[in-house]
Parts: C-alpha cells; sequence; structure tokens
C-alpha cells in the first residue's frame, strides 16, 4: 500500500509540473479538442485499448490518466467502468477457461493465492469485493487469479464494478485536474481556482486511500483465517 500511495503521489507531482509546460498544455488541449469533436470514435477506442490492456496484463492506469483528460470526470468515469469491467471479464474467462495452466504457472510465486481461493470459496463476492477495494492485488494478476477460484460469474461481475469504483474515480479526477489546469492557464483563470482543483484532488486521493488501507487489513485478516484452516 505504500508504495502504491507513492506512485499515486508521484503520478500527482509529474502531471501537476507537467501541464505548466508549454508543450504539454497545447497537447491536452488538442486531444481534448479532438476526443469531442469525434466522440464515438474516442469512446469506442478508448474501451477497445483498455479491454486489451487488461486481457495483455498491461497497466491500465495510464489510460485511466488519459480518460479523465479527454473526457472529463463523469464520462470518463462511466467509460472506464465500462471498458476495465468489460476487459476484467475477459481476462477471468480466459483464466477460468482458455489459459489456466499458464495462469497456474503465474500464480506459484504468489503464497497467499491458496489463502485466496479458500476465502472466496468461504465467503464469495465479500473477498472479491475485499479484493478489489484494497487493491492488495494488482489488478490485472486479480482478474487472471478470480477465474481460478469457484466464484460465480455473477458474483465477480458485481463485486468488480463496485470495488473498482474509488480508484477509478480517484484516477480519473487525477487525469481531469491535469487537464483542467492546462485549460485554466491558458484562459489566464486565478491561481487561486487551480488551487482548488489540486485541493479537492488531495483530500478525495487521501479518502480512497484510507478505505484501501482498511480494506486491505480487513482482506489479510480474511486471507490469514483461511490459510490457518489449512
Amino acid at each position: 500500500m505504500k508504495r502504491r500511495a507513492l506512485i499515486l503521489l508521484v503520478s500527482l507531482a509529474v502531471l501537476v509540473i507537467a501541464v505548466w509546460l508549454l508543450p504539454a498544455r497545447e497537447w491536452l488541449v488538442q486531444l481534448t479538442d479532438w476526443a469531442q469533436a469525434h466522440p464515438r470514435i474516442a469512446w469506442a477506442g478508448f474501451i477497445l485499448a483498455y479491454i486489451l490492456a487488461a486481457v495483455l496484463m498491461v497497466p491500465g492506469s495510464i489510460l485511466t490518466l488519459a480518460a479523465g483528460v479527454l473526457f472529463g470526470v463523469a464520462l470518463g468515469v462511466a467509460l472506464v467502468s465500462l471498458a476495465s469491467t468489460l476487459g476484467a471479464c475477459c481476462a477471468f474467462l480466459v483464466g477460468r477457461f482458455l489459459a489456466r495452466d499458464w495462469v497456474e504457472s503465474r500464480l506459484e510465486a504468489m503464497p497467499r493465492f491458496s489463502a485466496l481461493d479458500r476465502a472466496v470459496a468461504r465467503k464469495g463476492w465479500q473477498i472479491v469485493l475485499l479484493a478489489r477495494l484494497s487493491v492488495l492485488i494488482p489488478y490485472n494478476l486479480l482478474n487472471y487469479a478470480l477465474g481460478l477460484t469457484n466464484v460465480r460469474f455473477g458474483a465477480y461481475l458485481f463485486s468488480t464494478v463496485v470495488g473498482m469504483l474509488p480508484a477509478i474515480f480517484l484516477y480519473v479526477y487525477l487525469g481531469s485536474v491535469a487537464g483542467s489546469l492546462a485549460s485554466m492557464d491558458q484562459a489566464g483563470t486565478p491561481v487561486i481556482s487551480q488551487s482548488i482543483f489540486v485541493t479537492g484532488l488531495i483530500v478525495t486521493a487521501v479518502l480512497i486511500v484510507v478505505i484501501a488501507r482498511l480494506t486491505a487489513k480487513a482482506l489479510r485478516t480474511e486471507l490469514d483465517r483461511s490459510a490457518e484452516n489449512t
């Protein structure tokens, strides 16, 4: 969790610094204008790219940040939620039916997977929800790992949609702040208004990190309990 919090803070710092550089501001504005001019192409391309990233186990954080820049918070969250859920479901089904041996070989180096499997067998969707909220296990790996458990697809789908929303909102908002700062700077918006955006982001990040820490603790407790029952 500490590493993920550090990555988040570094991402925030890099974006805030980048929007003050003229080329970065121009690129952000141009990309946003293009997405607004070609919404259906932009939406379809984004969703397809996210699904492919999930199946190929490519980190989707950059795409999630990009959604905030290109589409804003509301639409960005909707698109990322849809795309990440579709990607997670595709990876889940691939892991369960098409590449089971490959996934099992990858998980051999993950001591707690057997405990996760037993915890899911005991509590089903609740464990999946905790795993998504805690981000204790990376999104891409978790998609495949859960495909090897006996969790029902409907329970997996529900827990995935709900559990990923806080992190999606945070990263989309982070991208949106970068886009907003770029637009504000070009429009000559006062520094105090720009500071409000950044302050809102920091408060949101702190709240979501707290949620993630609490759910990670709860998930560890369940995994330890499952390990002790072996």
